[in-house]
């Protein structure tokens, strides 16, 4: 039999067993009803979705007291959806569309009650079921039909045109970007994932959520959870009492770097809005998801290419999965661009999302329109006039743009800049003034252009000193909407850490005469790895959070006993970083090279936390990054409390400076083992992470004690074994 076949049987007699469990294992599971399948009860189908009269409003409590964490009592809610633990039957009729992005959901008086994208209103929380497929793909297959030909086909369903390239891709629910989550503080949120990647395993990463009181749902391979392996169904479970503009992608090599990320949006009721007079709507379909492209899959270029294709670097971008290619200034191919609608006179949210793997960052202009930035990241920030954003890997903003221009259409226009501007990749879409013609009389922007012809005023300039730039300011100089609590506000911090990124360069005889077999980046030449520290983290054969007396003593490092001067030597092992709970950590991040105005510039993510961003700048000119450390330590050591900033800017995400530093503090009130990591996805992958330890395991949340576990199996071979073994 073909093995393709066998395959698709197995694992499709794997599921229907799967999907007769409970998911759940906390809650009675009456499948007695249970009959759709993935594609049901979904608003393509005609079906909308309408509650189900004959199912009971409420289910018994929980068995096990490990899962109260996230099944509480929803006391804010008006309606029937209470958090008690719930069988995969008794959810769909919370099972949300996966479309909200597109402009049907824009009007909140033409919305079904069980729809979570809505206007939000104190004391209305909802649970917000949602089922995700991950799957190979391709750009461009039969459901576009005569796309090529007829731009009507190219909005099918389950059509991908992506830049117009015809490319293999790996998709949520058939779509680029995945389908976007959009709800309000106090829903609860209910994803469950089915694998059927082969030969793939996964996870979700919900990047700018904190995951307070649910670790284990942060989405990290071998830190928070088990991988999902093929033909499995994983549910995550989400709280949503921090609200703001967050994401999510696969957090499993490089996945997201073929399609699997999306948006995901917590709104709260507009009068607790810091920045609510600012605007007049903010829209589901104003949510733009970017997406830097490449026209082969990521792992085709890793660990990297010497002769073909040897830039990790993208060819294109797509703004909602849609776009099309440029060869400078030529257009190349014939598919749609996304379109964003606006009315003349009113001030809409546009929230930008950098869903971007590779190390280029890039510039976001509208043409003729300033926005005026409201939220950095997930977090409010004092409102702050510019006409153009610099933007890496994984960072967000939410801006507000005012329609007040001549009724037309406008370029939007994004393009890499810095260390990726000689590749020329770009994309544009159009901001439409209702009743004006969908087509810009401007030209498209030229490759070296941007859509906004006034001189730039950017935050986070590439690679800024942040001293007095003429055509900007660097993100610390924005202002977050809250005063620091008073903590953070003192000189001397209780804890100083220090995270410095940078390379190891590896000899032929140390890589490719090593039984060990490093993780290695070919770039073309030279070979290296990617460090924090010097050392290379490599992760443990079981979860961290989940099953950490199962994990071998030998794989986890000692960073105590790596001080700088020895980072020149290779060290490949689990990366932890422990602080005590309840303190200010300071941390000093720097980049180990020298300065470079067009250097490579690592996009620093921490999971659990948002940063407060206190300084930012580059070493002084001509001094070398290996006396970077002593250098700063001594600057921080004059520090005043004038120095401190009473309302640094919020975020998960930054740009690190090339040749610079970035000074953050954090509150270690979230305890649990986090990641922080580059966003760059071939330096994460090779070894650019580390896992920050707040608090004594003691400290930790109560993990639900059926979670999936995993490992190695090594048995010890005697006799008794062996006979076993023997035919």
């Amino acid at each position: 039999m073909n093995r393709s076949i066998l395959f698709f049987i197995t694992c499709s007699l794997y599921i229907v067993w799967i999907f007769k469990q409970d998911l759940v294992r906390a809650a009675d599971y009456d499948n007695s009803d249970y009959s759709d399948d993935y594609s049901d009860n979904r608003p393509e189908t005609g079906i909308k979705n309408t509650p189900r009269k004959d199912k009971a409003s409420t289910i018994p409590s929980p068995k096990h007291d490990a899962y109260s964490n996230y099944y509480r009592s929803n006391t804010k809610s008006s309606n029937t959806a209470s958090l008690r633990p719930r069988s995969t039957s008794s959810l769909l009729e919370y099972l949300q569309p996966d479309d909200v992005h597109r402009g049907g959901y824009d009007d909140p008086n033409n919305i079904e009650s069980h729809i979570c994208t809505r206007t939000c209103v104190e004391g209305d929380s909802k649970i917000c079921y949602y089922r995700f497929t991950f799957e190979a793909y391709s750009t461009l297959g039969k459901a576009c039909n005569d796309c090529l030909e007829n731009i009507t086909s190219c909005y099918a369903r389950g059509c991908v045109t992506a830049d117009g390239f015809e490319r293999a891709i790996l998709t949520v629910n058939r779509m680029l970007p995945a389908p976007s989550i959009q709800v309000c503080e106090g829903d609860t949120v209910v994803v469950d994932v089915k694998n059927k990647m082969s030969g793939r395993s996964t996870t979700i990463h919900w990047h700018g959520h904190r995951q307070v009181g649910t670790p284990w749902f942060d989405g990290v391979p071998m830190v928070t959870q088990c991988p999902i392996n093929e033909c499995e169904i994983f549910r995550y479970i989400l709280t949503t009492d921090d609200p703001g503009l967050n994401f999510y992608h696969s957090h499993d090599g490089l996945q997201k770097v073929d399609g699997l990320t999306g948006a995901f949006v917590i709104r709260q009721p507009k009068e607790d809005d810091p920045n609510r007079d600012e605007y007049d709507y903010d829209l589901p379909s104003h949510v733009i998801v970017i997406n830097d492209w490449y026209h082969k899959t990521a792992d085709s270029i890793f660990p990297g290419l010497r002769y073909n294709d040897t830039e990790q670097m993208p060819v294109s971008y797509l703004i909602n999965g849609r776009g099309v290619f440029f060869e400078g200034d030529t257009r190349t191919s014939n598919v749609p661009v996304s379109i964003f609608h606006v009315t003349g006179g009113n001030r809409y949210v546009f929230r930008i999302i950098a869903a971007t793997c590779f190390e280029c960052q890039y510039e976001f202009t509208i043409g003729s329109h300033d926005m005026v930035i409201i939220g950095t990241d997930k977090n409010p920030a004092q409102p702050t006039t510019v006409n153009a954003l610099i933007m890496s890997p994984g960072e967000r903003y939410s801006v507000v743009v005012n329609a007040n221009q001549n009724v037309g259409s406008y370029w939007i226009h994004v393009r890499a800049v810095g260390y990726c501007e000689h590749t020329e990749a770009r994309q544009v879409a159009i901001l439409h003034y209702r009743s004006a013609s969908p087509s810009p009389r401007a030209s498209v922007p030229r490759v070296n252009e941007s859509a906004n012809t006034d001189a730039l005023w950017e935050v986070a300039p590439v690679n800024s000193r942040c001293e007095d730039d003429e055509d900007g300011f660097c993100v610390v100089d924005l202002r977050s909407t809250e005063r620091a609590p008073e903590e953070l506000l003192e000189v001397e911090p209780d804890v100083t850490i220090h995270w410095g990124f940078g390379f190891h360069f590896f000899t032929d005889e140390e890589l490719y005469n090593n039984p060990d077999y490093p993780t290695f980046l070919q770039s073309p030449d030279p070979v290296v790895a990617s460090y924090v520290n010097g050392i290379v983290n490599s992760l443990p054969p079981s979860p961290l959070l989940t099953q950490y007396n199962d994990i071998p003593e030998n794989v986890i490092c000692d960073p105590v006993n790596t001080p700088m001067e020895t980072w020149d030597e290779h060290r490949e092992c689990a990366h932890i970083i422990k602080v005590p709970m309840n303190s200010v950590v300071e941390i000093i991040i720097f980049d180990l090279a020298d300065y470079d105005e067009y250097g490579l510039s690592h996009a620093i993510h921490l999971h659990g936390y948002d940063f407060y961003i206190i300084e930012q700048g580059a070493y002084p000119e001509g001094m070398p990054y290996n006396q970077s450390l002593n250098w700063l330590q001594r600057k921080l050591a004059a520090r005043t409390e004038n120095d401190i900033p009473e309302y640094p800017v919020q975020k998960d995400t930054f740009a690190l400076t090339s040749g610079g530093y970035t000074i953050v503090r954090i509150l270690t009130d979230n305890p649990g083992f986090w990641f922080f990591h580059c966003h760059f996805a071939y330096h994460l992958d090779s070894g650019m992470s580390g896992i920050l330890q707040v608090g004594e395991l003691s400290d930790f949340p109560s993990t639900p004690s059926n979670l999936p576990k995993c490992g190695d199996y090594l048995p010890l071979l005697n006799d008794d074994v062996l006979d076993d073994y023997r035919y």
